[in-house]
């Protein structure tokens, strides 16, 4: 039986992130919209691009760092600042890749070996890229304290933290775009917020700052567990990336701001879910079953409820409200982020099974969480470039949108092997669908009345 303290931590924690991430969301949908008015689409289809990249230079050497120190039993100070020195070199081993990945694609487009009028093609590219890498460098020098606060599901600093740096990057970004309307205020505010909760990591959370330190015994111990994180993190990287990466190639810069728009709205639900998935829902389950493992199947569906909730209802209700929400945020220069949003949405329907992966990794078996990976990535090259030659833009984009769902039966075997599965309460969940679609109609019906 959970003790109450346990209960009261995770709802405490849940409340915390849910709260944090809702207004995380506003802010970045605040500095989006203001952003649109003073920027063009083309330029946060080089951000978006560029992000890209660095994004998969972090995931390409993930070896599950704040997993371990979530996951394991050890707490001690020599085993803390061991993985908080590996963290350090691993952030400015990226940002010199990100210089080289830089210099390459400049040279590419020097010697015009990249698709022409493809977002690759564009001077500012490589600059982009080699300059935000520097946020891997800023973040490696995070202190471990956030970690343990993650791990002991006590959050309340955490949230703060991250609202403020999140509110310093966005004045950032804004007071350069307003006297320079141009792609690098984007970068600035990124480098600042990056900077700020560093920073703040140190200087907002009490207890002992972290040392550099080297024991081989511990480093054995994190590559062990780390090596399946690092296979997981390779396709996951290819997964959420290849969207971009591909339509990169394939379309102008403008069109991919579109997607990277539409990829926005959609997010803000993903990221207030899925980091509270992460957050709240892996270090419940890792110290359920580190205590109580019997317990797991009953912790895991109490868990998930709420997402499931929150996401079969805005999964439909923004497929039928796309357009809408489109209409009534931006101006006619972004109409074509309707349909694309329209589309994304389906994507919600896979967000509620990502507690099934936090659940394996909990149970230290990271090497399933790859195996979804993997048929997430086959399906989505393989939809994805058929889709394309097929029917153009709009069936990449219903590829990308789908493809996650091809993951669903695996996790729900995987669920079944393991004793967590309960038939009941996947399908109890699922009329939630129909409420959202039927209050989308509302909301279309009422804007319609008002105009």
């Amino acid at each position: 039986m959970q003790s109450q303290s346990f209960k009261h931590r995770v709802i405490r924690s849940s409340l915390w992130i849910f709260s944090g991430n809702a207004l995380t969301q506003v802010i970045r949908f605040v500095s989006n919209l203001i952003m649109t008015r003073l920027l063009a689409p083309e330029m946060f289809g080089l951000m978006a691009l560029a992000g890209v990249f660095i994004f998969g230079l972090n995931l390409l050497s993930d070896i599950g760092l704040r997993q371990i120190l979530i996951q394991n039993k050890r707490s001690d100070e020599r085993f803390v600042n061991t993985v908080w020195t590996i963290q350090v070199v691993r952030g400015w081993m990226i940002w010199l890749l990100s210089v080289v990945v830089a210099v390459v694609f400049y040279l590419l487009a020097y010697e015009q070996m990249l698709p022409a009028n493809s977002v690759y093609i564009d001077p500012a590219f490589p600059y982009i890229i080699a300059i935000i890498g520097i946020n891997s460098v800023i973040s490696g020098y995070e202190s471990t304290k956030l970690v343990f606060g993650n791990r002991n599901l006590n959050l309340k600093i955490n949230v703060t933290i991250s609202l403020i740096s999140q509110v310093i990057g966005f004045f950032a970004m804004m007071i350069w775009a307003y006297f320079r309307p141009d792609v690098w205020a984007l970068v600035a505010g990124s480098i600042v917020a990056t900077l700020s909760q560093t920073i703040a990591s140190y200087l907002m959370i009490e207890g002992k700052g972290n040392r550099f330190c080297w024991d081989k015994t511990i480093m054995d111990d994190i590559f062990h567990f780390g090596k399946w994180i690092f296979i997981s993190s390779i396709m996951g990287f290819l997964v959420m990336s290849s969207d971009k990466l591909m339509l990169g190639g394939l379309v102008d810069a403008a069109s991919l701001g579109y997607f990277a728009i539409a990829g926005l709205l959609v997010g803000a639900v993903v990221q207030l879910i899925g980091s509270l998935i992460h957050s709240v829902g892996f270090p419940a389950l890792s110290e359920t079953f580190r205590d109580n493992p019997s317990a797991l199947k009953s912790v895991f569906y109490k868990l998930r409820l709420p997402f499931d909730l929150i996401l079969m209802f805005s999964c439909s209700f923004l497929f039928v409200t796309a357009d809408t929400i489109v209409t009534i945020l931006y101006d006619d220069r972004y109409h074509s982020v309707g349909w694309i949003l329209q589309i994304m949405a389906i994507s919600l329907f896979e967000v509620r099974y990502r507690l099934a992966g936090e659940c394996f990794l909990a149970m230290g078996k990271p090497k399933l969480q790859s195996s979804l990976i993997f048929v997430n990535l086959v399906c989505l090259y393989v939809m994805g470039i058929s889709m394309y030659h097929l029917y153009g833009f709009k069936g990449a984009v219903w590829a990308i949108a789908c493809s996650a769902l091809s993951t669903i039966p695996l996790i729900l075997f995987y669920l079944k092997r393991f004793g967590i599965l309960d038939w009941k309460k996947e399908l109890m969940v699922l009329p939630v669908l129909v409420v959202g679609y039927a209050a989308g109609l509302v909301a279309n019906y009422l804007f319609d009345k008002l105009l």
